[in-house]
């Protein structure tokens, strides 16, 4: 039997993720009041005289709505060419929806990058290496995945701060084989926002600042980021 593994972080407010999800519940019993008014409210619309009362149903219960307000780079997603800037290519960047599905179905290999240490940068001599342990030899359209093991960090203030980060040499290495799908198990594919502001603010060289994603505007790539479970 075939055996799924679960990739994802909760989407949940936690204190890894700076950002915030709201949910407002229509519960059973609310939602029946909402749905007989609606209904009366169009019907009126229309000089119908026809009800739906709450007890029309059973135990005065209908069914439930949630309504979700998040960001669209909370918990695990995944980021498209329209979100490292306007243009790729020099053609208008994509947005996910425009992608081809193939992409997003395809062979993927497992590079472990555990021993890199915090506000490290992930070079191509990492990605080489731990490509060859795998004895797996890439195509395009493979999906590479970048396990660091920080998403054992999920849940704490560490999770966005205490982590590696995927170098713009390494990802352009990675897209010069045909790979348009990597993924990661960090807060962010580039390193902490807090090490790269310090080293920009330190040197003032702006190639600090997030190198891997500005990339994305010269090559079309997407990147998954708040991977979890790589280990399975």
């Amino acid at each position: 039997m075939r055996r799924l593994v679960d990739l994802s972080v909760l989407v949940e407010n936690s204190a890894s993720e700076p950002m915030e999800i709201r949910v407002e519940r229509l519960d059973h019993i609310d939602g029946a009041k909402h749905f007989c008014a609606e209904v009366a409210t169009r019907n009126a619309a229309k000089s119908d005289s026809r009800r739906l009362e709450p007890e029309d149903f059973p135990d005065g219960a209908f069914i439930t709505l949630d309504t979700v307000t998040l960001p669209t780079h909370m918990g695990t997603h995944i980021d498209a060419p329209i979100h490292y800037g306007l243009d790729c290519e020099g053609s208008p960047a994509r947005s996910v929806d425009e992608l081809p599905l193939e992409w997003f179905y395809s062979d993927g290999v497992r590079l472990d990058l555990r021993h890199k240490q915090p506000q490290d940068f992930i070079t191509i001599a990492d990605i080489k290496i731990a490509l060859d342990a795998t004895q797996h030899q890439l195509k395009p359209l493979d999906i590479v995945l970048i396990w660091t093991g920080t998403d054992k960090l999920w849940g704490k203030r560490e999770y966005f701060s205490h982590a590696p980060g995927m170098s713009r040499e390494a990802t352009e290495w990675l897209v010069e084989q045909g790979i348009k799908v990597i993924g990661i198990d960090t807060y962010g594919f580039d390193r902490p926002f807090v090490t790269m502001l310090e080293d920009f603010w330190r040197t003032g060289d702006r190639s600090y600042l997030w190198p891997a994603h500005f990339y994305g505007r010269e090559r079309e790539y997407i990147q998954i980021e708040r991977l979890a479970n790589l280990e399975q």
